[in-house]
């Protein structure tokens, strides 16, 4: 196995479990325990987990800015199925604004396959990347100031590109949900790009996976009424579905 991809499952892991153990990943993955440590102080860098004594616990603080590339590896499977279902929701014509997330990253990816005459506005530079060469598909980008660990382009430039613009549906993600907070983010410069997609947007589609529920975050993105769609790829606890309903929003678990 791969380091790469041995430090995938180990960010799997914390996930899930919020803590690890040296040892106990060493005899996992067959490798020395010295190994381990090297992959838990990369990770650490990569703002993902802090290391203790014999192992390492989940980082989760509120303005934790993981890489994006790390980001997309973290319950892989889960936002693929939701970015499945959501591109079978987008029609052909439809105007879409995509943010820089991952969710939103597999979701371009979902719509290269089979649609036509589509415009995407992005300030993603993934999204760009994994759409230039789809002649059906119509690409605006949002640039502004270049962010490398999201890929993404914020700021006054990028903010004023998607203020021009009113679309039918804005597919947006996010850090964390907080049943009392709302929608929250990691970074303001990002906050705001989604909170301004979703302003220019007739409908908001608010794809999250397992991971970001009863979770907070630095900034606030908005509040839950101003969401349409929630798609997820688990089934939440009756007191998600009752704030939910309260707030009038449609639950689609995949």
């Amino acid at each position: 196995m791969l380091a790469i991809e041995r430090r995938q499952k180990i960010v799997d892991i914390i996930q899930e479990q919020k803590k690890v153990l040296v040892q106990e990943l060493a005899i996992d993955f067959s490798v020395t325990e010295e190994t381990i440590r090297r992959d838990l102080e990369k990770l650490e860098d990569q703002g993902v987990l802090k290391r203790t004594y014999g192992g390492a616990i989940v980082n989760e603080g509120t303005n934790v800015d993981m890489p994006l590339d790390m980001r997309e590896v973290i319950n892989k499977e889960g936002k693929m199925k939701i970015a499945e279902k959501v591109s079978e929701e987008i029609k052909d014509g439809d105007t879409l604004m995509l943010d820089s997330s991952s969710t939103a990253f597999y979701v371009a990816k979902c719509l290269k396959k089979n649609k036509r005459n589509v415009t995407i506005i992005t300030n993603s530079f993934k999204v760009l990347m994994e759409l230039q060469e789809v002649k059906e598909i119509n690409l605006i980008l949002a640039g502004g100031t270049f962010r490398a660990t999201s890929k993404s382009f914020v700021g006054k430039w990028a903010e004023n590109i998607i203020k021009n613009y009113y679309v039918n549906k804005a597919i947006i993600c996010c850090k964390g949900m907080d049943i009392n907070r709302g929608v929250m983010d990691s970074n303001e410069q990002e906050a705001e790009i989604k909170k301004l997609m979703s302003k220019c947007s007739s409908k908001v589609l608010l794809v999250v996976d397992k991971v970001k529920f009863n979770k907070s975050s630095f900034v606030k993105i908005m509040d839950f009424k101003e969401v349409d769609y929630i798609y997820t790829d688990e089934e939440v606890s009756e007191e998600w579905i009752n704030v939910f309903k309260s707030n009038k929003v449609n639950l689609i678990i995949y």
